[in-house]
């Protein structure tokens, strides 16, 4: 394989996996091929396999010699990704595409501008007044689709009383009460609803039409409601393979409510211009709709420093537009801009015609704003993907961080913590991981918080228990105690009249085996803590009768004679119930609040306990977690010094000696323990960058997490 196709590999992996259309590219930037797919992702990685010749026609090989780069564009459905596909084939023209040589890809439903309107399924749009619905894949599809509507609304007639009523009205001449003429064939078999013989007249028939285009426009409510009464009818009278058919139309209008925004018949022209910011540059997408058909997608990045899209927009415009002869009806932007009247007068002086600027909020520009949106983001995704994929740029940056920061070696793994909530609420942190310079997906954690309660705004608190809970697994407590003249051990059956003992001076209840599932803590031949982990039920367990001498508390004692329960067992769920001033304390090593516990653990503590009292849970695992036992080489904290002192305290308490530093984001400054002034490292750095990119990958680890609890939660 080449040097070529092994860096796709490695930038195809960072691509979404969403539906889309890719374009393949030649070293000119020239396209190749355009294609579709369900999953972009998958197909483009079916191009850059280890053997490539196995099983391809001589067609796709010549394809893949040719082929330097890659470019996506994110569609919201398949069947976006396939109108797209083609309006981009019929522009371009790829060398390795087949063209084809007529326009009859798409139809359309034309409604005829008349007063008794006919409706026809059409290749393409005319230059009529006619109104028109479409464009939609297959005409077996639409014509299904006018079949049911015919049979709910009756809306056909023949072709032959239309245009004689038609050419009447032209004529204008007065509509004949009688039957003058004979029922057509239609009408006998009743695919005709009469017209030909006056059964309905002309505001019925209009009426009728009405219907279908309210259909065709989206709305389906009183189609569905006659069809759900027309199958319940089949199914009373025992008519199961009509309630089957209808049952299956039904299914197929619910699939029809999925718009999409590449294709319409509105004919507008339209520039929808999405922006994403990242490290200060600006990424722009413009798709561009012509005619109602999205035909043309442009990506550049913006030079300079950009903080807000507003202000990146209102320098944009005017000196994209002064070089742009093709210019459209109308702008569509993200943000409203304070100067949006100058530009609209700006741009209707040049095209000697009025050009509105619109940041829409709903309807279909929304969706063909969110699509060039989240095509900008995307286009951000793949440059720091082709960054990744450059070894030598890896290389350069952890040499870059390793004699900036003055470490001992090479940064091998590097993790990056942030904390996200949402005004107080649904706090969570997360764990991301750098392994050589590249993410490490499958090494990444995220952490929903304890000690901060709702409403309550603490980064620096939420970064103190999620270090606490990461960095647990890199301390041997028991040691560090036993230095210290403590050990903690299994109690013996000679512990159990001081066990015993220690529980009666407490009004606690006792039994001659409690030893046998106790831990304890001794100092010189006398017991300074001890903790019990009883099985109240199969798999639910409890931890009772925590106790530190008064002289030992204070130094997280209690934590550890804990921490050494739950290593011992891997079973099942480990509840306590505590007084609620003792959560916080609980929380810091990951035992979390719940609402109610199981009635094993509830009854035996409400038949002994009059006061208050809540329940937290600790999930345990059988399985080792390779990726918090692994020691990093740096701790990267999103934040200045406030945050990266709050890490430090907690490296200190638990006597860790591991490189931290903080990433302020304002900045991008770089902040060292104890240093009042960030140190000297180029925004523009190999070294730089990298951080940004473990930054930026942390904050959307965290983002992610917490709005996949707060959906959660709304759902629950």
């Amino acid at each position: 394989m080449s040097d070529t196709l092994k860096e796709l590999q490695l930038r195809i992996n960072k691509a979404p996996s969403s539906p889309g259309i890719y374009r393949w590219l030649n070293a000119k930037g020239e396209v190749l091929y355009i294609g579709k797919a369900k999953n972009l992702k998958s197909r483009l990685k079916s191009y850059v396999q280890e053997n490539p010749d196995k099983g391809l026609g001589p067609w796709k090989l010549s394809l893949i010699k040719h082929i330097a780069d890659f470019d996506v564009t994110v569609t919201a459905t398949e069947l976006e990704a396939l109108i797209l596909e083609t309006n981009l084939i019929k522009e371009s023209k790829p060398k390795y595409n087949v063209l084809m040589k007529d326009d009859k890809n798409y139809v359309y439903v034309q409604i005829s501008d008349e007063q008794y309107p006919e409706v026809t399924v059409q290749r393409q749009m005319d230059d009529d007044n006619a109104t028109y619905f479409g464009p939609f894949l297959t005409a077996y599809n639409i014509k299904r689709t006018l079949d049911m509507l015919h049979e709910l609304f009756f809306f056909r007639s023949c072709s032959g009383s239309i245009q004689k009523h038609n050419k009447e009205a032209k004529e204008e001449k007065e509509e004949k009460e009688a039957k003058e003429t004979n029922s057509c064939l239609e009408f006998q078999i009743g695919q005709c609803n009469g017209l030909c013989v006056n059964e309905v007249s002309k505001q019925q028939y209009n009426e009728r039409i009405d219907e279908v285009k309210k259909f065709l426009k989206g709305n389906h409510s009183d189609a569905l409601y006659r069809l759900k009464e027309m199958m319940d009818d089949a199914a009373a009278q025992k008519k199961f393979e009509k309630a089957a058919k209808l049952r299956d139309t039904l299914m197929y209008i619910e699939s029809l409510g999925k718009q999409q925004v590449v294709s319409d018949t509105t004919r507008e022209n339209t520039d929808a211009i999405g922006i994403a910011l990242q490290n200060g540059k600006a990424q722009v997408v413009i798709l561009r709709e012509r005619g109602g058909k999205l035909r043309e997608e442009r990506s550049f990045a913006l030079s300079g420093e950009a903080d807000k899209i507003s202000a990146v927009i209102s320098e944009l415009i005017p000196q994209y537009y002064q070089l742009e002869s093709d210019m459209p009806d109308l702008i569509l932007i993200q943000e409203e801009v304070s100067d949006k009247d100058i530009l609209e007068a700006w741009l209707a002086q040049i095209r000697e015609k009025k050009v509105e600027i619109r940041a829409p909020e709903r309807g279909k520009k929304s969706k063909l704003l969110a699509m060039a949106e989240s095509n900008a983001r995307q286009k951000v995704e793949q440059q720091f993907a082709k960054w990744e994929a450059a070894s030598k740029n890896i290389a350069t940056a952890l040499e870059e961080l390793r004699d900036a920061l003055k470490l001992d070696g090479i940064p091998k793994r590097i993790e990056g913590y942030d904390i996200s909530h949402l005004g107080g609420t649904e706090t969570v942190g997360s764990m991301v991981v750098m392994k050589n310079g590249k993410s490490a997906n499958k090494e990444y954690r995220s952490f929903t918080l304890h000690t901060v309660k709702e409403g309550e705004i603490d980064d620096c608190k939420a970064l103190k228990e999620v270090l606490r809970r990461r960095l647990k697994y890199l301390t041997n407590e028991e040691e560090k105690w036993k230095e210290k003249g403590i050990e903690i051990r299994k109690a013996r059956k000679a512990d159990q009249s001081v066990i015993t003992e220690n529980r009666e001076r407490r009004s606690l209840e006792t039994d001659e085996d409690a030893y046998k599932e106790t831990i304890i803590a001794e100092q010189e031949g006398n017991m300074v803590g001890m903790a019990r982990l009883q099985e109240r039920a199969k798999g639910v367990f409890e931890i009772r009768s925590v106790w530190v001498d008064e002289t030992m508390r204070g130094n997280k004692l209690g934590h550890v004679i804990v921490m050494t329960l739950l290593k011992k067992n891997t079973k099942g769920k480990i509840y306590i119930a505590i007084e609620e001033e003792l959560e916080e304390y609980y929380a810091q090593i990951g035992f979390r609040y719940i609402r109610e516990a199981p009635d094993a653990i509830r009854i035996p503590m409400e038949e002994r306990y009059d006061g208050p009292l809540i329940y937290m849970l600790h999930e345990t695992s059988s399985k080792t977690d390779t990726s918090l036992t692994s020691t990093p080489n740096l701790l990267v904290i999103d934040g200045g010094k406030g945050q990266l002192s709050a890490v430090v305290e907690v490296l200190k308490e638990m006597e860790l000696e591991i490189p931290v530093i903080g990433l302020a984001k304002r900045e991008e400054e770089v902040y060292l323990p104890g240093e009042s002034f960030p140190i000297d490292l180029p925004r523009d750095s190999q070294a730089s960058f990298l951080l940004q990119r473990l930054r930026d990958e942390a904050h959307r680890f965290a983002n992610a997490h917490r709005e996949k609890r707060l959906q959660k939660k709304m759902f629950e």
